[in-house]
């Protein structure tokens, strides 16, 4: 839930950015000539005003707020996930309670380097992977 709250203010902010980018390039004044055709009025607007800025580097204003937009919304939670998953995997002992990616519920016998033992059962013990542990179970 949490997630997606931060999801939900990251888009309506990159909406905003673009509609006000939008009406500050799109929204240049246009003059008519004598023939009919339309021409741009030239600005007179100090050299680094926003209208400017975003009519000479418009582009690559855009392309740098969709590597944030795609920083913020895909790269940097899919890292915290990873992050997470790699302390689980360091944090395991033996005798902690775990649920694995299939939905066993288990208690560690053995660990090994990228394999552990997991008792399911008296007398039921299963080797599988440390990546497929999902999270601890709570006792």
């Amino acid at each position: 839930m949490k997630l997606s709250k931060r999801i939900i203010s990251i888009l309506i902010i990159i909406t905003l950015v673009i509609i006000i980018g939008s009406s500050a390039v799109a929204c240049l004044p246009l003059t008519t000539t004598e023939e009919g055709g339309t021409t741009e009025v030239e600005q007179t607007a100090e050299p680094g005003g926003l209208a400017d800025i975003f009519a000479r580097y418009g582009t690559w204003v855009w392309l740098a707020v969709l590597a944030v937009a795609f920083y913020f919304l895909l790269i940097r939670p899919q890292r915290t996930r990873s992050k997470k998953a790699q302390e689980l995997m360091t944090s395991l002992q033996r005798g902690d309670e775990v649920v694995t990616v299939g939905g066993f519920h288990g208690r560690i016998k053995d660990i090994r380097e990228d394999v552990i033992i997991v008792t399911i059962a008296s007398g039921v013990d299963v080797k599988i992977n440390k990546s497929s542990v999902s999270r601890k179970a709570s006792t």
